[in-house]
């Protein structure tokens, strides 16, 4: 019997998952396990974002309303994923709870770190179960949005769209409706025992004497792990029961700190060889035998393995991960299990990652020590080239005076250094050179290039011809694009899009201009995310300016006339181009150098593009996408309430001769998408936004004869 097992993926940020075809072709699984955060209500916003527990106790029928559209939104994105929509539908006796195995993690069960109960803060130290613990109606949205996507996995055809949000969402759970613990035999009656465990919904705080599984889950765990004689047993759950991590403990064991009851009670009670399996990580790890307290090894092996499709976060890249286990039909009395972990390298490759030996047992315990650990050796690093940062962010702390500057928590310092304040006008935008390690730890390349203040604009251009020089350098690099990331983004994911840029067109080398447009994400980035971006992108307008300029020298330069010039709004970047280029002030030479302007899902009013004091007074090329579906640009539509944006809008009108509107609405694979620039949806998509931000020839007549395009209304082309 194979057994494939992973967790982790993130739709919104990660549409193109090829986890789901290699496990298809590759592996052909009797048992799929998907081992929790099937989405991602909040991780990776960065420092500064708005929660979900603090909205809902803020206003608690609109919080609530907010957190279920949101969650029940990101659901139908990982539906939307073809390939995984194809290997789910396509899995035999997926109906099965033996064969088609699903629980949930923090992620997906409500947030980051989240409990299974609720408390007050500051009584008897229950300060965590009030930070982390989820109200009892949180719990139930949850509850029955994760039955609802269980459901469709288990039915639907692979063309049924996901159904929409179900009548009574708010209402109480059905009677005996609880937690997501199943126990039975893999893949029917001849299979090994296995429990799948829910670690979230009776989760309490971490203290002395604590529980993670509550009294039932309990009992049915010890009892079978302690059965003498009785051969493997599988146990599978969304948190690890020991990791070493590096920000917040979340596994039953912690290190330096109390373990939850269930971790040693079970390393204790094992009279049989019991194989855990978990998730959670964003990576692959072989922990061999667990240790119980005393330091004796117990008969409790563990293997995890996380990251389907997390993507970057910042220049750290988490490769996709899973792992599959062939257990022998010998289960009862021995043999050996076969364990591979594997992961893409950045080429696309599949390594095992790490090696695992194979693993001997007879019915009472494993017959090796199996005493050897091994953590994912895949690189981490996005890319080893550098990426030019104009930080136009309010910031404290200094980073001067240090040659490299090592940020080892996933770039949560850079997050805290740069606030959660828009740039006031008048100020520059701060010159950075980032750099990744191979480990995806990210440094200040050199010395910060600041100077004086009154020195700051030559700062700019000498970072941004560093940009147009390691374009000439690299081979393949045909093009430099000055990239404004959307709202909704902290430091680090605006990092992690600039590397998504060159890892997505190879042949573009970014330069990221980070702004403050809010740090939330999905229905809460664009509650807060409206607003700010507009503050954002008025406070910033004198540093994007002078950003534009500096871009707009540095192109006119000899040296570099072989390569695209392009700059790239997206989302609500296209706010902060807007109020820069009416900085700058009315004329057609403004980007005179500048091959193109891209505006990708502009959140942008449509009267606003019009107007001669900004784009609509360029005369160089601006190309402007549309997504009519777009759900993002809809919800902000609808919260603004005046006037059409101009990512959906159905009347566009060019403003120049030179203007034209791209239209992704019934490009096959885009649905509702806001990020179609990102991924790789179909060939045309791709393509044609690969010539866009990597040639420096374009003309529409070449794309509508190669059938990237067909032509519309005046100035609309259609993708199909």
């Amino acid at each position: 019997m194979k057994i494939v097992f992973t967790s982790c993926m993130d739709a919104e940020r990660v549409a193109d998952q090829p986890i789901w075809k290699r496990i298809a072709e590759h592996e052909q699984p009797d048992v799929l396990m998907l081992l929790g955060d099937q989405i991602y209500m909040d991780w990776g916003l960065g420092a500064g974002a708005t929660d979900w527990r603090s909205l809902i106790a803020a206003k608690p029928a609109a919080g609530l309303t907010a957190y279920a559209a949101d969650m029940h939104r990101r659901y139908a994105l990982q539906w939307d994923v073809a390939s995984f929509r194809e290997l789910v539908c396509g899995f035999a006796g997926r109906a099965d709870r033996a064969r088609l195995l699903l629980t949930w993690d923090d992620h997906d069960y409500a947030w980051n770190n989240s409990l299974g109960v609720d408390g007050l803060d500051g009584l008897d130290g229950a300060g965590e179960a009030y930070r982390h613990g989820v109200p009892a109606r949180v719990k139930a949205v949850s509850r029955r949005l994760f039955a609802q996507f269980e459901h469709q996995l288990r039915t639907a055809s692979v063309g049924d769209a996901y159904p929409a949000l179900p009548a009574g969402w708010d209402g109480p759970l059905p009677a005996g409706t609880a937690d997501l613990f199943w126990s039975g035999a893999l893949g029917g009656l001849q299979g090994p025992p296995c429990l799948l465990l829910d670690t979230r919904w009776h989760r309490q705080a971490r203290a002395v004497g604590a529980s993670i599984l509550g009294a039932d889950q309990a009992h049915a765990l010890l009892g079978a792990a302690g059965e003498p004689g009785a051969g493997l047993l599988l146990v599978a759950a969304g948190t690890p029961m020991a990791h070493r991590y590096l920000l917040s403990q979340q596994g039953w064991h912690a290190e330096g700190g109390p373990s939850y009851v269930e971790f040693d009670g079970t390393l204790r009670a094992a009279r049989r060889p019991v194989l855990f399996i978990g998730g959670d990580v964003h990576g692959n790890a072989w922990s061999g035998r667990l240790p119980c307290a005393d330091g004796t090894p117990s008969r409790v092996v563990q293997a995890l393995s996380s990251g389907a499709a997390i993507g970057r976060y910042g220049p750290k890249r988490f490769a996709p991960s899973y792992g599959a286990i062939t257990v022998p039909d010998t289960w009862r009395t021995g043999g050996a299990v076969q364990l591979q972990l594997w992961a893409q390298s950045r080429e696309g490759s599949w390594e095992p990652d790490p090696p695992v030996p194979a693993l001997p047992f007879d019915a009472n315990d494993w017959t090796q020590p199996l005493h050897a650990q091994a953590q994912s050796r895949v690189e981490a690093a996005a890319d080893d080239q550098p990426v030019a940062m104009l930080a136009a962010r309010t910031r404290t702390g200094a980073y001067r005076g240090k040659t490299a500057v090592s940020l080892p928590q996933g770039l949560d310092d850079l997050n805290a250094v740069y606030l959660e304040q828009p740039l006031q006008d008048g100020h520059y935008a701060e010159p950075l050179h980032w750099h990744v390690a191979p480990d995806g730890a990210a440094f200040l390349h050199g010395e910060a290039d600041l100077g004086r203040p009154d020195d700051w604009p030559a700062a700019t251009r000498r970072l941004v011809q560093s940009a147009f020089d390691r374009a000439l350098e690299q081979p393949g690099t045909t093009s430099v694009v000055l990239f404004i990331h959307g709202f909704g983004k902290s430091p680090a994911l605006g990092l992690a899009q600039a590397y998504g840029l060159r890892a997505t067109y190879p042949g573009c080398e970014p330069i990221l201009y980070e702004w403050e447009a809010g740090r939330g994400g999905g229905v809460l980035a664009v509650l807060g995310g409206v607003p700010r971006a507009r503050q954002g992108a008025e406070g910033g307008a004198f540093a994007l300016a002078t950003v534009l300029h500096a871009f707009n020298l540095v192109a006119a330069l000899p040296a570099y006339a072989g390569l695209a010039k392009v700059v790239l709004a997206r989302s609500a970047g296209c706010l902060a181009l807007h109020h820069a280029l009416d900085r700058m002030g009315v004329g057609g030479q403004r980007l005179g150098h500048v091959d193109r302007i891209v505006l990708s899902a502009p959140m942008l009013k449509a009267f606003e593009y019009r107007r001669q004091a900004g784009l609509g007074g360029l005369d160089v090329p601006v190309l402007m996408t549309r997504n009519r579906h777009d759900q993002t640009l809809r919800f902000a539509d609808w919260f603004d309430g005046v006037g059409a944006l101009l990512g959906l809008d159905e009347t566009f009108v060019p403003a120049r001769q030179s203007h034209a509107c791209v239209d992704f609405s019934e490009s096959a694979g885009v649905g509702s998408l806001h990020d179609y620039l990102l991924l790789r949806i179909n060939p045309q998509q791709h393509r044609l936004q690969e010539q866009l931000l990597c040639q420096r020839e374009f003309a529409w007549s070449d794309a509508v004869g190669g059938g990237l395009v067909s032509p519309g209304d005046a100035g609309v082309f259609h993708v199909p």
